[in-house]
């Protein structure tokens, strides 16, 4: 499904996976937001369950990734807006007023962001999901340098850094992940995954993010993430009354694809149990 922003400053499109269902104005609507260097198809085994299951879903391309146009944002903060941007200009229209948000890595950071902005009067946001979630999400000087100057080598960095096992472990016959992930990222936008990454580095605004947040909160890390550390995920849980963090053993940062059933099952329970 393409949609174009009705106040965008130019004629771009932004595309949103919705397993092919025409959207429905009386079904609960869930967005799903990527990572960095990312795209829609990271939700694909998720996406396409709650599409089947009684859901609207809005699988996300960001700006200038895979099938959206437009500009690379520079900022989480910016990001969020233009998901905000897109979530207002639904309502009313195709999607019903019940909303929740799913995002990974840095679409976790702008989950958090857009949920602690969604001020959509005709709305409401029923639950927020940070799966692969840390914040401050600091980035290391050789990434950041690899990103820069030499994006094949932040690509195998990510790669190797996002999953427990480069080899072997898969759980679909045939399937790899890893290779899968590599080849996203190889063709993705010329500059994305360094502009991605400087606005998770750059991006300094959880805390209060966090204290304008109300809704049901799920934290879902994999147990041996080395991007984003499961024990900071569960020191951001542990501050908020109304979260809750699950944690999927023998899961690196790849989590929906290291654990596909792992998620979707977490997703079920946690959204599930929201369903007005």
């Amino acid at each position: 499904m393409y949609i174009k922003l009705n106040n965008a400053k130019s004629n771009a499109t932004s595309y949103a996976y919705t397993g092919t269902h025409d959207l429905a104005s009386d079904l609960e609507t869930i967005v799903f937001v990527h990572g960095a260097s990312m795209d829609h198809t990271v939700w694909a085994h998720q996406s396409r369950y709650f599409a089947y299951h009684g859901y609207n879903v809005l699988a996300v391309d960001l700006p200038a990734h895979k099938f959206s146009q437009g500009e690379l944002l520079p900022s989480i903060e910016r990001m969020a807006e233009w998901l905000n941007q897109m979530i207002g200009q639904m309502i009313g229209q195709t999607v019903g007023a019940a909303f929740h948000i799913v995002g990974h890595s840095m679409g976790a950071l702008i989950a958090l962001e857009a949920a602690a902005n969604f001020n959509h009067p005709d709305a409401g946001l029923n639950s927020l999901t940070l799966i692969g979630f840390s914040y401050p999400m600091s980035v290391t000087p050789q990434l950041m340098d690899a990103a820069q100057h030499n994006p094949s080598e932040a690509y195998s960095m990510m790669t190797q850094w996002s999953h427990r096992s480069a080899i072997g472990g898969e759980p679909v016959p045939g399937f790899w992940s890893a290779g899968m992930q590599l080849s996203m990222m190889e063709n993705s936008t010329p500059g994305a995954v360094h502009t991605d990454l400087v606005a998770c580095d750059n991006y300094n605004n959880g805390e209060t993010a966090f204290a304008d947040i109300h809704c049901p909160m799920l934290f879902l890390s994999g147990a041996l993430d080395k991007m984003a550390p499961a024990k900071l995920a569960k020191a951001q849980a542990n501050k908020n009354e109304c979260a809750e963090i699950v944690l999927i053993p023998e899961c690196g940062h790849s989590i929906m694809s290291e654990s596909p059933d792992g998620v979707l099952d977490e997703l079920k329970r946690f959204i599930g149990g929201r369903r007005k």
